[in-house]
């Protein structure tokens, strides 16, 4: 379960545009990106502006087509965008539910290579609180996928935990781990 700070929280959206240009880390591309608010329950929505028509690419786990090295999103008419997930990190990280992302390339810029560039530019543009509840994911059993030697597992708790490991098999990076909790 998450916490009940969030489950009680509005949703929100960006108070003014957001303005920001650079290259793609992949395709070496300039792009210029434009962040607007965008109403309640509409979610996160990229728009390829470089595009005429099926321009329109919805930032949900079903439009994930790519996971390679970056995270590419698809539409039903083979329009993607790719290396979102820094973007997406700092939009949620934020707290934005509703917004919509012009970009006139293929590529979300690397920026620095964090969410960190994204994060700030939110935080000048400020947010505001929109008229609906958050959408918030109660986890109600256990679940678990697993692949080759990989596993995810999701369990009900009281407070939002996330707990990882990884093991490369390299004397270099070997073994790392990351425990973290929201309360």
């Amino acid at each position: 379960m998450i916490a009940n700070s969030l489950t009680k929280s509005n949703q929100k959206t960006l108070d003014s545009d957001i303005y920001f240009s650079g290259i793609g880390l992949h395709k070496g591309k300039k792009a210029e990106v434009k962040i607007t608010s965008d109403l309640p329950n509409t979610g996160i929505t990229f728009i390829r502006s470089d595009l005429n028509e099926n321009n329109t690419i919805k930032a949900l786990w079903k439009n994930v087509s790519s996971t390679t090295l970056c995270t590419t999103i698809t539409n039903e008419s083979g329009v993607s965008v790719s290396t979102i997930e820094h973007l997406m990190s700092a939009l949620s990280g934020m707290h934005i539910d509703n917004a919509r992302i012009y970009i006139d390339a293929p590529e979300v810029p690397i920026m620095d290579g964090s969410s960190k560039p994204f994060v700030e530019l939110i935080e000048n543009a400020k947010t505001k609180e929109q008229g609906c509840k958050r959408k918030i994911i109660k986890i109600l059993k256990e679940i678990e996928v697993c692949r080759n030697d990989s596993f995810v597992r999701l369990s009900p708790n009281k407070q939002f935990s996330i707990n990882f490991e990884i093991e490369f098999d390299s004397p270099i990076v070997n073994k790392q781990s990351c425990s973290l909790q929201l309360l």
